[in-house]
């Protein structure tokens, strides 16, 4: 019985011939989930960490940093999921209205959360860096070593969280501007004809 109120209300409704910006939107919604969840998964898997009781947070100084980007990153990861899984459903049915928001404000509080988020860490990681390994706390041979180790232990994923905020981000200024293309093509479509504005001058 799911299956067939499935096919009924979607694909019986025309899925193949959903407007290709529509399409076009789901797929960027879908690539900024990825970008998203990869950024989240190191933060909350790699760069904080247990050993026994304690929990430690190398990269940014402070357990206390890394559970800002855990859950600001998770709460950015839920926005985009919300929203592409609103924007598919509404395409096929009548939402509820407490379960509808504009596409556009949910784009520009995900950006605004990846603007906050990720130059934050990023300032955090260069503080600790130059405070831990500022030239003159050690011998210049024994503190390229020691940035050597760090790289080895967190340098790759601290690099990967930067590449994926950065991704997320364009991801979302790439869904805006789509976004906005396609109100703008609706505009478009919903101005009246020629003949239209020239019948209704003569009547007026």
């Amino acid at each position: 019985m799911a299956i067939i109120n499935l096919y009924t209300s979607v694909i019986d409704t025309g899925i193949l011939n959903v407007d290709k910006l529509t399409l076009l939107k789901w797929g960027v919604y879908f690539l900024e989930i990825i970008a998203s969840s990869q950024a989240f998964g190191v933060l909350y898997d790699k760069l904080r960490f247990r050993v026994g009781d304690k929990t430690y947070c190398w990269a940014y100084g402070s357990v206390s940093k890394c559970n800002f980007g855990v859950q600001l990153s998770f709460l950015g990861l839920l926005a985009s999921m919300y929203t592409l899984t609103m924007s598919v459903f509404d395409e096929f049915m009548d939402l509820p209205p407490i379960m509808k928001f504009e596409e556009l404000d949910l784009s520009a509080f995900r950006l605004g959360i990846w603007v906050v988020t990720g130059p934050t860490l990023d300032d955090w990681f260069v503080k600790k860096f130059e405070k831990k390994y500022a030239r003159g706390t050690s011998h210049p041979k024994d503190r390229i070593q020691r940035i050597k180790r760090m790289d080895k232990m967190i340098g790759y994923d601290v690099r990967k969280v930067r590449m994926m905020w950065r991704l997320t981000i364009i991801w979302i200024i790439v869904g805006l501007a789509i976004q906005i293309v396609s109100k703008i093509k609706i505009w478009y479509k919903s101005r009246p004809d020629d003949e239209g504005k020239k019948r209704y001058t003569e009547v007026n």
